[in-house]
């Protein structure tokens, strides 16, 4: 939610006159959110390699990236009923989709390291 923040303070803030900035940075900063905790939430400190440790941080924020894009795709393109308001918003979407994706890809990691590892 931080990244989520700081991109609304971003655009606010700097007066970005574009909405495609504005989206640009809430993808990369939810992706980014979720993708480190993911990270740190899978990271095994005793015995990786800096390069698998560096690949996986790659992994898991590049997927937390395209979960926040598809979160926003989803959220956005919700079909509303005539006179009814939108019980979410597509911000909300866009970190659940940022969430999900990113522990998937760490679970499925997390997995393979497992089954290759012994």
């Amino acid at each position: 939610m931080t990244g989520i923040a700081v991109a609304w303070s971003l655009f606010i803030f700097f007066g970005s006159q574009s909405a495609s900035l504005w989206l640009t940075s809430l993808f990369i900063g939810s992706g980014l959110g979720a993708g480190t905790a993911c990270y740190f939430a899978w990271l095994r400190i005793d015995g990786d390699e800096k390069l698998i440790m560096a690949l996986t941080a790659v992994i898991v924020v590049g997927a937390g990236i395209i979960g926040a894009w598809g979160g926003y795709e989803y959220g956005s393109n919700q079909e509303i009923e005539c006179c009814a308001m939108p019980t979410v918003s597509p911000v909300y979407y866009t970190a659940l989709g940022s969430t999900v994706v990113a522990n998937v890809a760490g679970v499925v990691l997390a997995a393979v390291r497992a089954f290759l590892g012994k």
